[in-house]
């Protein structure tokens, strides 16, 4: 197992010393890894050491006679695109920043940091700073799309960009950025692993601009629906979308068709078994289950609720999207979609003769 790689930011020998005691307790608990750790005491020291090999930072806001020495390290941590999860530990509260890098805060009246390593020690146990860390997989991978697939083409992009630098400068550098995800997402080939609620959205969105798989939610009743028009059709040219009509699907309440399913429920049939149906999406085709998760409530598309409206209403009645549905997902949820409504049937044929071929 590796090690759990630890910066100490704290100028004070007190804390530095109970770091270190508890540094060793920690170590001497059974399944615990090993930890190396660094001490500095000032901004500068912070700066040069804290490289992307870190599992963690505990930083001290007050670094001597500088109040805001902690704050100054996270801020340039931030700039430089650092992606190390911080522990604040400090005596003025009301000095700490609202800062995504800090995933916990606490007073430096605690002396012990026992509970920061196993914080650490958890995080890097799910696989976070395995995976998005500075030494991460997907460092590791990018490097390799770097070196082994864009280098060795160079040339043909260089020429892409030469080609459309003047009407569309930034046509080549998105198209550089899909051409590195498609290799990412390559990694997952073949994973059929079940997935965890979480990671059918993207939460929060990364664009405040509506697409196929937009939540948004009516501003009046916080009615949440899905944004169903293609994506085509939602880009913006000449300040407005392509399509006139905008086209949502609404989320019924999970229970709402959970007691329709049980209601219907025959001696044949179990609650489990109606149950798992809806939870799978086999009850019937104009339903789609949407999980529930800490930062939404879940539901069930209603593909018989459908509602159009035009660019102005749309803006009128509904806010911007809370949550975007991940793309692997959108498409399942297309495909039924469009399946639902491209239902056609065909004729009964009295097949009762060709069994009876094959049944004598």
């Amino acid at each position: 197992m590796n090690p759990l790689k630890i910066l100490l930011v704290e100028d004070e020998t007190i804390p530095q010393n109970a770091f270190k005691n508890d540094v060793e307790v920690f170590k001497g608990q059974p399944n615990n890894p090993d930890v190396e750790y660094e001490i500095v005491d000032n901004v500068n020291d912070a700066v040069k050491t804290l490289d992307v090999s870190y599992d963690g930072a505990i930083i001290d806001l007050r670094l001597g006679d500088n109040d805001e020495g902690g704050k100054e390290i996270i801020q340039i941590l931030y700039n430089e695109f650092t992606k190390i999860p911080i522990i604040v530990v400090t005596g003025l509260p009301d000095l700490v920043i609202d800062h995504p890098s800090i995933i916990k805060s606490r007073s430096s009246e605690v002396e012990s940091y026992r509970d920061d390593l196993l914080l650490f020690q958890q995080i890097r146990d799910i696989g976070l700073t395995h995976i998005i860390g500075g030494r991460g997989l997907i460092e590791q991978q990018l490097r390799e799309v770097f070196l082994e697939n864009l280098l060795p083409q160079i040339d043909t992009w260089i020429r892409y960009g030469e080609t459309y630098k003047e009407t569309d400068p930034k046509r080549t550098e998105k198209a550089l950025l899909r051409y590195t995800l498609n290799h990412l997402l390559q990694l997952l080939e073949g994973d059929e692993e079940r997935c965890f609620p979480e990671e059918f959205y993207l939460y929060p969105p990364m664009s405040e601009n509506i697409t196929t798989g937009s939540i948004v939610k009516k501003k009046k009743s916080d009615q949440p629906f899905v944004v169903l028009s293609p994506a085509c059709d939602l880009v913006r040219r000449n300040g407005g979308f392509k399509t006139d009509r905008i086209l949502l699907v609404e989320i019924a309440d999970e229970n709402d068709i959970v007691n329709i399913a049980l209601n219907g429920i025959t001696r044949k049939r179990s609650k489990e078994n109606s149950l798992r149906d809806v939870f799978n999406n086999n009850y019937t085709d104009y339903y789609h289950w949407l999980p529930e998760t800490d930062f939404f409530e879940g539901g069930i598309l209603n593909f018989r609720k459908l509602k159009t409206l035009n660019e102005d209403d749309f803006d009128e009645k509904f806010g911007k999207p809370t949550i975007q549905i991940s793309p692997s997902f959108v498409k399942d949820i297309v495909s039924r979609f469009s399946s639902y409504y491209a239902r056609q049937g065909q004729p009964d044929i009295d097949s009762k003769d060709f069994v009876t071929r094959y049944t004598t």
